[in-house]
């Protein structure tokens, strides 16, 4: 998941360098005469497969951005996520969420690299504060055995 500008940049960059790659590999896949077609028809279906992935990993970063996502989760497993998400949706950087909370942007940048991992609930609870995030939804519990 693209978390920041940053990474976007470098996932778009990283994007064109694959897509020449793939470029490459079908120009050359008539005069190679050394590789077999199943391994070169197998690199390709990587290469392709990389491209497909970052092109929605670009378009969720977009939709985010703009604004056009819905957040929903279904477990509280999901919530770091959702913290992310609603961050890059708010249109909030890393460092306009840490000034808000008075820590330095590095260390949002561990907590969301770690996705929320090491955090406490109070700071949870500041965070999805300042982010707006509600939780609307029943909390369930399972019979024990």
């Amino acid at each position: 998941m693209i978390q920041n500008e940053r990474q976007y940049k470098v996932t778009k960059a990283k994007l064109k360098d694959l897509e020449k790659e793939l470029s490459k590999l079908l120009e050359n896949r008539e005069s190679a005469t050394n590789t077999h077609p199943r391994l070169m028809r197998m690199q390709s279906a990587a290469l392709e497969d990389q491209i497909q992935m970052m092109y929605r990993e670009i378009a969720e970063y977009k939709d985010l951005k703009d604004g056009k996502v819905r957040i929903t989760i279904d477990r509280l497993s999901e919530l770091p996520i959702a913290l992310i998400k609603a961050r890059i949706s708010s249109g909030m950087t890393q460092g306009e969420l840490a000034d808000k909370i008075g820590i330095k942007e590095q260390q949002i940048q561990r907590y969301e690299a770690n996705h929320y991992q090491a955090v406490g609930f109070d700071r949870l609870l500041e965070i999805a504060k300042i982010l707006s995030i509600e939780l609307v939804d029943e909390v369930v519990l399972q019979p024990s055995r």
